[in-house]
């Protein structure tokens, strides 16, 4: 009759134990490691989000500075009317009056309205995203005339293009020229901006009211609230829905938001230009070309018979006075 030991048992239950309590332990140590690089893996990518938003706000800038630019005198065609009106710049260059005028003088917005471009008015709000295809997008693929391998063509077969290069990225020039506007998912909700025309201060005792119809206060945006101020500016315009309708919600987009604020004057002054473009039998010269054979164009001397000289002057929309940015939210935006 076999028998074991009650010692045996109990120092084969110890080892047991102390073999789990090993697994254990090394089990609770590779979960901590764990754990604590999920954490720091999220606290990067946090990091990483708010460097791209940053990003995003500060190329923002430029669109609004470059629509302050057009819209200084273009853009401002009333479709009541034959003409194709023009502006003379937020600061009239005739008169130093508050602009866009036409030609005739005439207000192209309407004045007091409370709406941009108003001084004063409720800011301009723009959404930015990326079309599905823009107008008169050109195809990415390249060799569309490969060279064809045949010893036996001769020079003007081997590079004579049989397809348009580059070819165009719609079938009718319709859709070449509309696009598609419908916006691409992946770029919705992830920056905005808003211009609002800064209203004329007011006079105190030391100093007389300034005048100053041009310049403008621009928010710059990186993420979804779509450039609303406030959720009571969205309810007010009926886009309540945008946000599922609750407040929370929007508080929560605003959090995640980087959002920048700077101020700009616009003036019509522009620099010089060194850009030179000539007239020539009737064909337009470029700067470099033939540079040498005419080199009395570039001496000043004056041009003989028909041909013509000009100076092309590269910003016809104005620049900017200076450019600030401000270090906290200002009253208006």
């Amino acid at each position: 009759m076999n028998s074991s030991h009650p010692g045996a048992r109990g120092r084969g239950n110890s080892r047991a134990g102390t073999v789990l309590i090993v697994v254990a332990g090394i089990s609770a140590l590779l979960l901590s490691l764990t754990v604590a690089y999920l954490v720091h893996m999220r606290s990067d990518m946090e990091e990483s989000e708010l460097v791209v938003r940053e990003a995003q706000a500060r190329l923002v800038l430029i669109a609004g500075l470059q629509y302050i630019q057009e819209a200084s005198r273009l853009g401002w065609d009333r479709p009541s009317t034959p003409e194709h009106e023009e502006a003379f710049g937020w600061t009239d260059v005739r008169d130093g009056s508050a602009g866009p005028k036409d030609r005739l003088g005439n207000p192209l917005y309407a004045v007091g309205s409370g709406e941009f471009p108003d001084i004063g008015g409720r800011a301009a709000r723009f959404s930015l995203y990326a079309m599905e295809r823009p107008p008169y997008a050109l195809k990415t693929a390249f060799a569309y005339n490969p060279a064809p391998l045949n010893p036996a063509l001769n020079w003007q077969d081997l590079v004579n293009y049989t397809k348009p290069d580059p070819q165009p990225a719609a079938e009718t020039w319709e859709d070449f020229e509309n696009g598609t506007s419908t916006p691409r998912i992946d770029s919705v909700g992830r920056s905005w901006f808003r211009v609002y025309r800064n209203r004329t201060a007011a006079a105190t005792v030391d100093e007389p009211a300034t005048y100053e119809p041009a310049t403008f206060t621009i928010t710059c945006g990186a993420g979804a609230t779509d450039g609303w101020q406030t959720y009571a500016d969205a309810v007010t315009a009926g886009q309540g829905a945008v946000f599922n309708n609750d407040i929370e919600y929007f508080k929560l987009l605003r959090s995640q938001e980087r959002i920048l604020w700077f101020r700009a004057e616009w003036t019509s002054a522009v620099g010089g230009s060194g850009m030179g473009v000539r007239l020539k039998n009737g064909f337009w010269e470029l700067p470099e070309i033939n540079k040498d054979a005419y080199q009395s164009v570039y001496n000043g001397t004056a041009l003989n018979g028909v041909d013509q000289h000009w100076w092309v002057n590269r910003n016809p929309v104005g620049s900017f006075l200076w450019i600030q940015r401000l270090e906290h939210q200002p009253t208006d935006w």
